[in-house]
């Protein structure tokens, strides 16, 4: 199965429509990639995409500290600007991989 990322402004995922059959089980979660962590001592907020079993890993451009992450969830913690404005762009990404699959179905 091909599954292509497409850095663009919207962020579309491009998936080989031949390999994905109706009964493709999709699934979304975000977590910390603990090996990545930079300079600032913040690590990157990674998406995983997992189409029947194969997966695909790909930065969100976010960064964040430990402390603030709740795994279970796969969000940050708390009402700040800076959560809700990450979360958002969260929520907007996995909705983005969830519309693609609906327009493949």
């Amino acid at each position: 199965m091909n599954i292509l990322p497409c850095v663009d402004d919207s962020s579309k995922l491009i998936i080989n429509q031949k390999a994905v059959t109706m009964k493709a089980k999709i699934n979304v979660l975000f977590y910390l990639r603990k090996s990545k962590v930079n300079a600032r001592g913040l690590m990157p907020i990674f998406q995983r995409i997992t189409i029947n079993s194969k997966r695909l890993d790909i930065s969100t451009g976010h960064y964040i500290e430990e402390s603030k992450w709740l795994a279970d969830s796969g969000r940050i913690k708390g009402n700040s600007e800076e959560a809700r404005t990450i979360n958002s762009q969260l929520d907007l990404s996995k909705a983005t991989v969830y519309e693609a699959e609906k327009k493949l179905l």
